[in-house]
């Protein structure tokens, strides 16, 4: 698990020690159950998420992050505040580790991992909103973020499939 230092202060706001899979809204969740695939030009991507057709993309990270690539629901939420917040990354973490779990079943020696960001928008830049993607290590292929403290204005978290399950942040 890697963040920056906006995610950081976030998680020390954020209780994420009891998140489980069911946080995730429903169609998250069976995008997650649906498996992952390998494409031909070597993108490790969610099935459900897969369209025809592909690319054209400048690499495999490219491929990944275009695809698997999606903002998270947040219509039944609260328009602001610290519950907006809180629900917000639980979803996001809940539906990534999810995600990485079912990604075990590819053996791939590709490490895929999460990116979940939370960022501020809309026309006064007052609406928090929250993406997520999967992209791979590949060996000579730029990472979809190279430095997670470069991106001052979001709260970034890189979940990978190793070690406990990664809803635990």
């Amino acid at each position: 698990m890697e963040m920056n230092r906006s995610m950081a202060r976030l998680l020390g706001r954020v209780d994420t020690g009891d998140i489980t899979p069911d946080e995730a809204p429903p169609g998250f969740l069976r995008i997650a159950e649906g498996g992952w695939e390998v494409t031909p030009g070597g993108a490790h991507v969610l099935s459900a998420l897969k369209s025809a057709p592909p690319g054209p993309f400048s690499d495999v990270v490219h491929e990944e992050y275009t695809v698997n690539g999606r903002g998270m629901t947040d219509y039944d939420l609260p328009a602001s505040g610290e519950d907006r917040e809180s629900r917000l990354l639980r979803r996001c973490v809940a539906y990534a580790g999810s995600a990485l779990l079912s990604a075990d079943a590819l053996r791939s020696t590709v490490e895929v991992s999460a990116y979940i960001s939370l960022s501020y928008g809309g026309l006064a830049d007052d609406h928090l909103t929250a993406n997520v993607t999967f992209c791979g290590d590949h060996p000579g292929v730029r990472p979809y973020v190279a430095d997670l403290e470069a991106f001052e204005t979001e709260s970034i978290l890189k979940l990978g499939r190793t070690g406990e399950p990664p809803w635990s942040v």
